[in-house]
């Protein structure tokens, strides 16, 4: 099907196209995944609206407090470039370097990669393991949508006819704070079989006083295991029995899918292998 391309010069007219032509216009970053769907007959607007000529989007600015923002069309090359990530959400960073290929990680944008909401999508997992917020803009204003709250569906999420994601917001991580991501997919380029971003801190005596848990490609949308994670509960550290437990807790409360690429059953297990190995690297950190 052909598409008209928008080109907007502002924030504003870009929102203004969006909501004027309702769900016959879709906003495009970097295309990564919206012109495979587009090629797969998956979606079929009208009008594409580019975001690559607005400046707001872009950048990675430190926030008040430690944290950062991160610009809704920073690619994941600059993700894997940027000293910022590097060291205040390196696992941001290594999730980056493991998205499909240099040209794709050239490309694909972080707003991008979270709006398509694609099964199996990388950043998701450490996205959600940092309490990452989406800051949101539409013609009505502007609201922050907790990367837990974001994911609806299949290809779906919390974003409003006409509106887009416009930065991502990473709080500070505490001292002491480690993460991983790893994944799990036949193929590098390809999208996760399983994902798992993992989180943890460790208090003054160096317990861990804090656990997150995400995963990605085992569900409709990626999500964090609480059932897993409340299980280092009242426990004075992570002993290689409660690592077990809370691995075969990951695995027990998923409900994974049966594809292509693997059974629920083989999924299920990969959770509970990734679960693990993710806990022991971070602790190993």
């Amino acid at each position: 099907m052909d598409c008209e391309l928008r080109e907007p010069s502002t924030l504003e007219e870009a929102l203004d196209i969006l909501s004027h032509h309702g769900k016959d216009a879709m906003p495009i970053a970097g295309g990564q995944s919206l012109l495979v769907m587009l090629r797969n007959g998956l979606i079929s607007p009208k009008i594409l609206v580019s975001l690559e000529n607005l400046a707001e989007l872009s950048g990675i600015q430190k926030a008040s407090g430690g944290g950062l923002s991160v610009g809704a069309m920073v690619s994941c090359a600059s993700l894997m470039a940027s000293p910022e990530i590097t060291e205040t959400a390196r696992i941001l960073a290594q999730a980056a370097a493991k998205v499909a290929s240099t040209p794709i990680r050239n490309l694909g944008t972080i707003g991008g990669n979270i709006s398509h909401n694609e099964l199996g999508a990388d950043l998701p997992p450490p996205l959600l393991a940092l309490n990452a917020v989406a800051e949101c803009k539409s013609l009505k204003g502007t609201r922050r949508i907790p990367l837990g709250d974001f994911f609806r569906d299949y290809f779906s999420t919390a974003l409003d006819e006409g509106e887009i994601v416009f930065r991502i917001h990473l709080p500070a991580p505490p001292p002491r704070a480690r993460a991983v991501y790893l994944k799990h997919s036949r193929r590098a380029e390809d999208l996760a079989m399983v994902g798992v971003g993992l989180f943890l801190i460790r208090d003054e005596g160096q317990r861990v006083s804090d656990l997150r848990i995400a995963l990605a490609g085992v569900a409709p949308v990626p999500y964090r295991a609480r059932q897993a994670e409340s299980l280092l509960q009242g426990k004075t550290d992570l002993t290689r029995e409660l690592i077990e437990e809370i691995a075969d807790a990951a695995a027990g409360e998923a409900d994974p899918i049966t594809d292509a690429e693997a059974s629920a059953e083989y999924r299920r297990k990969m959770i509970r292998v990734f679960v693990r190995r993710a806990i022991l690297q971070a602790l190993e950190s």
